[in-house]
């Protein structure tokens, strides 16, 4: 058995059934592997990755990361904030450029830091570098999952030269015809006055909040949240900024009940891409409703504004980016009725709303006790 398929078995034994990547040509082989035997989500960059595998952890599940080792650049405040605080183990497969016959020069600086990071952020990891290493990518699992951390599987080239399979075959593979029309259809691009606040529409909003699966943005809608309407099935974030609705997908990937995500214009703005990720699984995640709290500002921060405020249609891109079903809302009965209704998802109600923040308290709940009840509280959860 070649190399690539060995870590397809580990993968098996493992029981992890999503893979997350983002390509490189030295684990093009495996990449196409996973595709053939594993739930296969393409990311747009590694950070959302790092959410996604984050939901798919919450709801019970379990994925693996492939990327290449300059992506750890895109990550890391994600890995720290999100995975190491909430305790998400998150198996890691780099691709590990830069020190290896490395013929690209941008590669190395990357590359030859990249042990010196993990060990100053306090990341474990593992070096595979012989045809032998394989044992270490087992222990490398193990140790994700018994300790409940993310972790580093640094695989050099020199490895994938010591496999059966023939990198050097020329590819014989066939791609279909590129196809593609879209039409924005009945998205407005005009925004009015906003009526109300995010803490208003919070309020308006409990009723349907209730006994569901929501995922809060960072920082004052969390602490909104908590104070209009606590339970244990919401999940606040304390860190991670833009990483909202990437979990949320991860969690209604696993999940079919409804998974509600708060989300802001600030935060969206910072990783548009997931809402292209979101339609790209779009078949898995019907249950998916993000509720995206547009007041043009970065509210948490002393309301500076945003893109959103003038600039950007936020329903236009997320049409743009394949939403089919969107609405726009600034009444609370408005946002109330679209909730109500059973559609066919995934969904974005983008909700306008004027700057400003309630006067609420700190969550005060760590991280963990957020992460364990939440899991526990979902777990009943369909």
């Amino acid at each position: 058995m070649d190399l690539e398929n060995e870590i397809i078995e580990l993968l098996k034994k493992y029981k992890i059934v999503y893979a997350l990547t983002l390509p490189c040509a030295k684990i093009k082989r495996l990449l196409n592997l996973t595709e053939e035997n594993l739930h296969h989500i393409p990311l747009s960059r590694e950070e959302e990755g790092v959410g996604i595998s984050t939901g798919i952890h919450l709801a019970g599940k379990r994925s693996v990361m492939m990327f290449q080792s300059g992506g750890i650049g895109n990550s890391l405040n994600a890995l720290l904030s999100l995975a190491k605080v909430y305790e998400i183990p998150i198996p890691m497969i780099i691709s590990w450029r830069g020190i290896y016959k490395e013929k690209i020069e941008a590669q190395k600086p990357m590359g030859e830091y990249l042990p010196g990071i993990f060990e100053a952020v306090e990341l474990p990891y593992v070096l595979v570098e012989e045809k032998d290493d394989t044992k270490k990518i087992e222990e490398a699992f193990s140790m994700a999952y018994e300790k409940s951390i993310p972790i580093g599987i640094f695989v050099s080239p020199k490895f994938w030269e010591q496999s059966e399979y023939d990198m050097s075959k020329p590819d014989e593979e066939s791609y279909p015809i590129r196809k593609f029309a879209f039409v924005l259809g009945k998205a407005s691009t005009t925004i009015t006055e906003p009526k109300i606040t995010r803490y208003r529409a919070i309020q308006a909003l409990t009723n349907q909040l209730t006994n569901k699966i929501v995922i809060s943005n960072i920082g004052v809608p969390s602490k909104e949240l908590f104070k209009l309407s606590d339970q244990p099935s919401n999940f606040y974030m304390l860190g991670s900024f833009g990483m909202a609705s990437a979990i949320g997908l991860g969690i209604a990937l696993v999940k079919e009940s409804e998974v509600i995500v708060i989300d802001g214009d600030a935060s969206i703005l910072t990783n548009p891409n997931i809402l292209g990720t979101i339609t790209q699984e779009k078949n898995y995640c019907n249950n998916l409703t993000v509720l995206l709290m547009d007041n043009g500002a970065c509210g948490s921060t002393g309301n500076q504004l945003t893109l959103a405020f003038s600039k950007i249609d936020l329903e236009l891109l997320a049409r743009a980016y394949g939403f089919d079903n969107t609405h726009k809302a600034y009444e609370p009965e408005e946002i109330i009725n679209i909730c109500k209704k059973k559609s066919y998802g995934p969904r974005l109600l983008h909700i306008i709303l004027k700057p400003g923040n309630a006067d609420v308290e700190n969550i005060p709940l760590s991280a963990i006790k957020i992460k364990e009840r939440f899991m526990n509280a979902i777990r009943m959860i369909k």
